[in-house]
């Protein structure tokens, strides 16, 4: 029996020499990734035990195979790695306490700015950064110890390693794995390494750092091969066949050099304006300044798997979003040449306004790349009460954005995005204001969806009298707009489907553009989309759009056009002007789909329909190319 734990501790203590160093650096990974997520406040705790899990998984896999080598290969290995891990962990805790951002893989191409900033870096570089750097001194310091006289290390047979990889595959396995089941478990399906892409601090809090680096850098290094030569010709033929035009519009300058306000409400779809339940108004608010302005009937989202950042990028570049990724997230740092950055190269003032964190949609990267100089996020404003979702609710939001606003130099473009109407659309039960009887056919959700928005169109109307007393109204353009369809089939169950293709009901969203002391005011039912926004206003302010927006102005288009996508393929999906209606099979075949006359809906040949297709097919292509190449230069010179 002795002799058998002696056995035993001898190869305990052979194996021991042999992983130790591995191990330790494993463990101090998952130490590393928690002091980075709780020194910036990165969903501290809430994800601890999968953070530590695939934390220890990711240090495992970076660290153990280093018990492969030889003496001397071995430590070589191990400071190759640690070296770059410690380069990853410093380069994000010095980014992020900069920006309040992460670092992504499509900023390297900024690092020679860095120069200029190099101060700043060095003052970022505190005494807390130095434990990302530990991890090398272990890897000397057991160098060193290793070149002891009296120092024993064993080196693993064939049959060894073979067995240490295959127990070494299974601990990385089952770390990553958990973590997998646990996000389907809760979400059902995983986008990235998890489902709720748009929220990078939660991604980060569950993953740790380093494993958000590194998924980064491979989906941009899959990006840079995505587009070949043969695009990128075809986007130079496709501007060279669709020359921009010059020519002065309608209108043009009728709101020159006032101050721009943009509301985007959360999930706001026309189908409720107008609208009573009950003999109440479901906004009231609303309703009334669709008569004081121009209000916008037949306009509609087109959003891919970003929702509300979608919206913001299409409404802010005139660029089509992408149907599979999110461009706030993985094209942020393109070179773009948006709404924002056009103003202030003009003499304007940018900013923007959202009641969550800054890494939300990743904004706090993107931001800067759009032309906004400052933005205001959820730190910034003070909640009275938990309300929503995101409990800063639109009422707080409003009356301290008005306050913001009166300190800005004018003239200045300022957009606010409201929360209070986001899923799971629950108020507190006093703000439940809608009376909404109990025999009603509405179900659960759109009863509370419609009090969601009944709430917001309040803190709508209190913000525009709020305007008006702080002296900011008379000299602006407010433009009210809804992001995306609510998901509730509302629409359906308020019977105000209108004259719309079916596959477009839900993405039908009210724009409002106010222009006080004009006499421009109508209702315009040419349809429309987000992807005209930009050169309706700028139109309006008096300014020329750059020749990368792809919209048309609404009031002076010619052609007017929407164009819906399916959100699996990004093939069209439904195509509808003011003549016809073009709805595609499920097979994607041109000729398998249907090509109607509008707005009688009698059926025509496909072949009516095919001009329009063709255009579009070619336009969306030449969009996607140029956001996912960073190709804008292309669209510039046309």
């Amino acid at each position: 029996m002795i002799n058998c734990v002696a056995r035993l501790l001898k190869y305990l203590n052979r194996y021991l020499s042999t992983v130790w160093l591995s191990l330790l650096l494993a463990l101090l990974f998952i130490v590393q990734n928690l002091a980075f997520n709780n020194w910036f406040d990165i969903t501290p705790n809430q994800y601890f035990f999968r953070l530590c899990a695939v934390s220890f998984s990711l240090g495992l896999a970076l660290y153990g195979p280093a018990i492969f080598f030889k003496k001397r290969g071995r430590y070589i290995y191990l400071l190759i790695v640690s070296t770059a891990v410690s380069f990853f962990f410093v380069a994000q805790f010095v980014y992020f306490a900069y920006s309040g951002a992460f670092l992504q893989a499509s900023a390297i191409r900024y690092a020679g700015l860095a120069g200029s900033v190099a101060g700043t870096i060095k003052n970022l570089l505190a005494f807390k950064a130095s434990i990302f750097c530990v991890n090398i001194i272990l890897v000397i310091l057991a160098w060193l110890i290793s070149r002891q006289p009296k120092y024993f290390q064993y080196f693993l047979s064939k049959k060894e390693k073979l067995a240490a990889l295959l127990i070494l595959a299974v601990f990385v396995f089952s770390g990553y794995q958990f973590v997998f089941h646990l996000e389907k478990r809760q979400w059902g399906s995983t986008s990235r390494l998890y489902s709720d892409l748009y929220d990078l601090n939660a991604l980060v809090g569950k993953v740790g750092i380093i494993n958000f680096s590194l998924e980064d850098i491979i989906k941009y290094v899959l990006r840079s091969s995505a587009i070949k030569p043969g695009d990128i010709d075809f986007v130079k033929d496709w501007v060279l066949a669709a020359q921009a035009s010059t020519t002065p519009e309608k209108y043009f300058g009728l709101a020159r050099g006032r101050n721009v306000i943009y509301i985007q409400v959360e999930s706001l779809e026309n189908a409720v304006i107008g609208q009573v339940v009950n003999g109440q108004e479901i906004t009231p608010n609303l309703n009334r300044l669709t008569q004081e302005g121009l209000y916008f009937n037949n306009y509609y989202s087109e959003v891919g798997p970003g929702n509300t950042a979608d919206t913001e990028f299409t409404a802010m570049n005139s660029l089509y979003s992408l149907p599979d990724d999110v461009a706030f997230v993985s094209y942020a740092q393109n070179s773009y040449l948006a709404f924002p950055q056009l103003l202030r190269d003009s003499g304007y003032h940018a900013y923007a306004f959202h009641g969550d964190v800054a890494t939300f949609w990743n904004r706090s990267n993107i931001y800067p790349y759009l032309g906004f100089e400052k933005w205001f996020s959820k730190p910034d404003f003070t909640s009275s009460r938990p309300i929503g979702a995101f409990e800063l609710g639109d009422e707080d939001f409003f009356n301290q954005s008005v306050i913001k606003l009166k300190t800005l130099i004018s003239p200045f473009f300022a957009t606010l995005i409201t929360l209070s109407s986001h899923t799971p659309f629950e108020l507190p039960a006093d703000l439940n204001t809608l009376n909404i009887p109990p025999d009603t056919d509405l179900n659960w959700l759109q009863k509370g969806y419609l009090q969601s928005i009944h709430y917001t169109d309040q803190a709508i109307g209190g913000f525009i009298e709020n305007l008006k007393q702080n002296g900011l109204y008379d000299n602006s353009i407010i433009v009210i707009y809804g992001d995306h369809q609510s998901y509730t089939d509302i629409a359906s169950a308020l019977g105000t489907e209108r004259n719309v293709p079916a596959s477009l009901v839900g993405r039908q969203v009210p724009l409002i553009i106010l222009i006080p002391g004009s006499k421009l005011k109508a209702t315009v039912s040419s349809p429309a989309s987000h992807l005209d926004l930009y050169p309706t206003v700028v139109n309006l302010l008096g300014l020329r759009p750059p020749k990368s927006v792809l919209g048309q102005d609404i009031l002076n288009s010619q052609s007017p056009v929407v164009v819906h996508r399916n959100s699996d393929t990004g093939t069209i999906n439904t195509i509808l002007t003011p003549n016809l209606t073009y709805n595609a099979s499920t097979d994607g075949v041109f000729e398998h789909g249907v090509c109607l006359s509008f707005p009688d809906k009698k059926t025509l040949s496909t072949a009516s329909c095919w001009n329009i297709f063709n255009q579009q097919n070619n336009f969306i292509r030449a969009s996607d190319i140029v956001v996912r190449g960073n190709l804008l230069n292309l669209l510039l010179s046309r």
